[in-house]
């Protein structure tokens, strides 16, 4: 027998408000790229992070691992200018036009260095049609000398005209800027770009989720390592043979959605602890709405110019001019580096000491606590690309490590409502069911089954489904109905009419 109702609740609101965000300040941004960026979100009257993000993502590649910053006065702690950025924007929303206009400048830099190498490769080809021709003609030669007098000196003569033959390397194959491929494949563009490369995927989280296949273990400890922007690695593949990467720095960014990423989250923290999602460090959810406003206008070409001449020269960067310190200590391959000039360090101190009290007090989740724990090495990293993208020089300047300040606080407004979305979730998923229900898409009553059989984005995953629906319960929307059958019982969700009424 079917349950009897009761007679209907009143409904209440879904709890599903997201934490406030900062709005994106233009003075966040260096100089030469605040007024090229802040043209391209009035033109396209979107939000100034879905430029702002990847812009600064670009610069932080371009800088790489030629330079690097001590945040210390004395200790060897060293940062490098790389970083991970993500923007979370819902579908319509522009994110992808506007990532494509941020990075236009090293899209460019990407041709150029294309036409390079394919001008070098050319130039290497012709050399080793050379070496083929020398080489057949040494060993000719060498046959000869042994055909002769015979004995060691005819040995050494012959040894000498084969060792005078000398195989042209070829050349490193210089890359900017690439948006898919194996990791193996991106290993070797690092090994022949050790100062730094960007990878750029449109949907982040597509990446991601591979990276988090149990086969995919591998590649997700190369990107791991790309993180850090300064550790070498090593590949062995039967096929491919060794692959030896002197550094390996990678710069991430990408867009997803809202109704992806807190899914993401929240798997990717309960099955894995190496804080893949931590490394997200530009992560900007920003608000949308407002009056819009018709803009057709050209672009701002001025400012334009600016940026992309700040680019090119971020990418030809030659540290001497910045007055950065080599240490013999470090080796061939060390990183030069500068510091804080001595009010920035005073000002990076005090915030530091701040930053790791609250890290270690009981006010945070774990996740946000693990989080916040990275912006001690991105701070410097931001100081750092302002400092460079300003076009100053020497120690690391008050109003650069002022800027990468205020991107912590900005930073920071943006992470909490991402990780405060793992718990609103279910919210989420309960509007989307509610909408459907409001369509008429959905008959009455309706079984869960029937929800996740239409295939809907979001309601797919038969976990959130079911948090959906508990949702819609607790907010007295829906009713569960359970029929039975003389085995497992039938469930069914009835509506509440006065919820749409309302």
């Amino acid at each position: 027998m079917a349950e009897t109702f009761d007679p209907w609740p009143e409904p209440s609101p879904l709890g599903d408000d997201l934490p406030p965000v900062l709005a994106f300040s233009p003075a966040l941004l260096p100089r030469q790229l605040r007024g090229w960026a802040m043209d391209i979100a009035e033109r396209m009257n979107c939000p100034a992070d879905l430029v702002a993000i990847p812009a600064m993502v670009s610069a932080g590649a371009l800088i790489g691992r030629k330079v690097g910053i001590r945040p210390q006065r004395r200790t060897d702690w060293l940062e490098v200018a790389n970083i991970w950025g993500c923007v979370v924007a819902p579908p319509g929303s522009l994110k992808s036009p506007a990532a494509a206009e941020a990075l236009g400048p090293i899209r460019r830099l990407e041709a150029k260095a294309a036409a390079a190498n394919e001008s070098a490769m050319a130039d290497h080809k012709a050399r080793e049609a050379l070496f083929k021709l020398e080489k057949e003609a040494a060993e000719k030669s060498a046959r000869a000398a042994l055909k002769g007098e015979g004995g060691t000196g005819a040995r050494d003569c012959a040894l000498s005209m084969l060792l005078g033959v000398t195989e042209p390397t070829p050349p490193a194959i210089k890359r900017h800027l690439t948006s898919d491929g194996t990791a193996e494949k991106l290993g070797e563009i690092c090994a022949d770009n050790p100062d730094g490369i960007m990878v750029h995927r449109d949907e982040l989280l597509s990446l991601f989720a591979d990276l988090d296949r149990p086969e995919k273990a591998s590649a997700r400890g190369f990107y791991l390592t790309g993180w850090g922007g300064q550790d070498g690695y090593t590949f062995d593949r039967i096929m491919r043979g060794t692959i030896r990467i002197q550094a390996v720095n990678i710069s991430l960014c990408g867009t997803t959605q809202p109704n992806r990423i807190a899914g993401y989250m929240r798997e990717s923290l309960r099955s894995f602890d190496d804080g893949m999602v931590q490394r997200l460090q530009l992560l900007a959810w920003p608000d949308f709405g407002g009056t819009f406003r018709e803009v057709d206008r050209y672009p701002d070409t001025e400012a334009r110019q600016e940026a992309q001449e700040c680019f090119a020269d971020l990418a030809e960067l030659d540290v001497r001019e910045l007055g950065a310190t080599w240490e013999e200590a470090t080796g061939p391959h060390g990183v030069p580096f500068l510091r804080f000039a001595e009010d920035a360090q005073e000002l990076f101190a005090e915030w530091r000491c701040a930053l790791e009290q609250r890290l270690r007090s009981d006010e945070m989740q774990p996740a946000m606590t693990a989080h916040l724990s990275k912006y001690r090495g991105l701070i410097p990293r931001l100081a750092l690309i302002c400092h460079i993208a300003n076009n100053d020089f020497g120690p690391v300047s008050l109003e650069a490590t002022r800027q990468a300040l205020g991107w912590a606080e900005y930073l920071e407004s943006h992470a909490r409502r991402a990780y405060a979305s793992l718990s609103l979730d279910h919210a989420e998923a309960a509007r989307a069911i509610w909408r459907r229900i409001t369509k008429g898409d959905l008959p009455q009553p309706f079984t869960a089954r029937e929800v996740q059989q239409k295939g809907w984005s979001g309601l797919t995953d038969a976990e959130r489904l079911g948090a959906g629906l508990r949702a819609l319960q607790v907010a007295n929307r829906l009713r569960v109905v359970k029929v039975e059958t003389g085995g497992r019982p039938s469930v069914t969700y009835h509506v509440n009419p006065k919820a749409l009424r309302a």
